[in-house]
């Protein structure tokens, strides 16, 4: 018994020197209304970012800031000391009491904070110091259709502890749009540092609604290097969201462009049953983000086996406007012989530079589908194999009747040898012969890419190569050049130094350094049947 209860002892102890300890500390208390501080959570063990949950703040009207973590190892006198910190920050935009409530953090609750906000005369910098203005490139739009908000800050000497609070909007997803862009400009002879920050706004509800504007708070220096704290508010907007028209059939889709079209790989005059090729159907709407790409949903009915891949999503700004693309590769193994049609495809979308209901379609597509080649020599072989039977049962009278039958054999053995090699090289030499109409159209691709290069038109000059290397049966050599001008066509910035003669060249001397190795490899087949 008493041994029993050493072990309780012991095995208590264990349990609390293995507890993980937490605390929760903010940097003041209490806290000025509309001004920036921070809630930091310690925890002495190695916990998972995920382990600290944010949100339950909002619920105690915080407005809540990003959240960092950091990991710190030390080890003094041979004891070693892990920590994990989650770093936050908050503001309280109204004056009085507030709780930040315990956190479970690796199992252990941290002790809840009682928190009083007061209203301080908020220090008003003069324009000549700091300034903020914001804007909305649209103030009327439709429900989905994603509008751009812009604040822009001037700066005249500098902003320590900068922290800017994004905008909020009910009923509304805003997000961070692409990296700020700082600059520099002279006002009146004086010089200012500028910061321009952009986010989306997609609203998801209609109504008149009202964009509370992002604020920035830290310490300014004036011409003194006196630093003052300084907290601005940006003006609150307008926006106006319409809902759909009821007249729109499918899927609500606003846009101010878009681009739909097709791709056949490999593009024949024919296909032979059961040879396959890809369809790809490639997707391009400006002003929405990948979250709101259509489904591309085609029915092929009996006549073909059907492959889809994965889509391949992606989102890209270029000169300001965001793009949403999606391409699909489907393939398609044609199972009947005929014509046969690839059906169409039509999306539905809302102009909004018209206003107006549009269509962008994919016609239906048809094609030869020849029978597949049939082996004769295999439907030879049983009328072979039953004549072989017939001699051997033919009863043998005397030694020359056993040689002769056997002599007899070996000749027709001999024969059906002789015509399966004919057979076999002259089914070589069909395989190796060039297609007149696909080397037409193979050599009709290439003038078209020579003839975009030398007007320098690039997306030309990017299609014609692509539609010239689906024809190659060697594609790898080209998948870094055809990269790289894709890349110069859809870079963010408009890369006006890139030399389409240079890049013309360059693909001309790798096209006949193919042709030659391809020579040199039927010269060597040619020696070794």
């Amino acid at each position: 018994m008493k041994a029993l209860s050493v072990f309780f002892i012991l095995l208590l102890s264990f349990n609390a020197y293995a507890t993980t300890k937490v605390t929760a500390s903010v940097s003041q208390n209490p806290v000025a209304v509309g001004q920036a501080f921070t809630l930091e959570i310690v925890a002495d063990d190695t916990l998972a970012a995920s382990e600290f949950d944010s949100s339950v703040l909002l619920r105690q009207k915080f407005v809540v800031g990003s959240t960092s973590t950091s990991r710190q190892h030390t080890s003094i006198n041979g004891e070693s000391s892990t920590q994990t910190r989650w770093t936050t920050t908050l503001l309280v935009r109204e004056e009085g009491n507030y709780l930040i409530p315990s956190f479970n953090i690796g199992g252990q609750n941290t002790t809840p904070i009682q928190l009083k906000a007061k209203t301080i005369a908020a220090i008003e910098p003069s324009k000549d110091q700091v300034r903020m203005e914001v804007s909305l490139d649209n103030a009327q739009v439709y429900i989905g259709q994603p509008v751009t908000y812009t604040a822009k800050i001037w700066v005249a000497n500098s902003l320590d502890q900068a922290n800017i609070i994004a905008p909020s909007m009910l009923g509304a997803k805003i997000e961070k749009l692409g990296d700020d862009k700082q600059d520099l400009e002279i006002i009146d002879g004086k010089r200012y540092r500028t910061l321009t920050r952009h986010w989306l706004v997609t609203p998801e509800k209609a109504g008149e609604f009202e964009v509370k504007g992002p604020r920035l708070s830290g310490l300014a220096n004036d011409i003194n290097r006196r630093a003052r704290p300084v907290d601005i508010a940006a003006q609150t907007l307008s926006l106006e969201v319409k809902a759909p028209p009821a007249s729109f059939p499918g899927t609500w889709l606003p846009s101010n462009d878009l681009l739909l079209y097709e791709e056949i790989q490999p593009l024949q005059s024919d296909y032979q049953q059961g040879q396959a090729f890809t369809r790809i159907i490639n997707l391009t709407i400006a002003g929405i983000t990948e979250d709101q790409l259509p489904e591309i949903d085609i029915d092929y009915g009996e006549d073909f086996r059907v492959y889809p891949e994965a889509y391949q999503d992606r989102t890209i700004v270029k000169d300001g406007i965001v793009f949403a693309q999606r391409s699909l590769n489907v393939a398609l193994i044609p199972v009947n012989e005929g014509e046969l049609t690839l059906p169409g495809w039509s999306l539905p979308w809302w102009d909004l530079s018209k206003d107006q209901q549009a269509s962008a379609d994919i016609a239906p597509r048809t094609i030869t589908v020849v029978a597949a080649p049939v082996n004769q020599q295999l439907q030879s072989l049983p009328s072979n194999q039953q004549a072989l039977p017939e001699v051997q049962e033919k009863p043998s009278t005397s030694l020359w009747t056993w040689f002769f039958a056997l002599a007899w054999i070996i000749t027709l053995a001999l024969l059906v040898w002789v015509i399966k090699r004919k057979k076999s090289n002259a089914k070589q030499e069909a395989q190796l012969a060039p297609d007149a109409s696909a080397v037409d159209l193979d050599d009709d691709y290439w003038s078209q890419f020579a003839a975009a290069c030398k007007a320098g038109q690039k997306l030309q000059a990017e299609q014609a190569l692509a539609k010239w290397i689906n024809k190659q049966q060697l594609t790898s050599s080209f998948a870094a050049l055809h990269k790289e001008i894709s890349a110069a066509n859809w870079a963010s910035d408009d890369k006006t130094d890139f030399d389409l003669l240079a890049f013309f060249q360059q693909c001309q001397a790798l096209k006949k350094q193919g042709q030659g190795k391809k020579e040199r490899e039927e010269g060597l087949s040619s020696l070794n049947p």
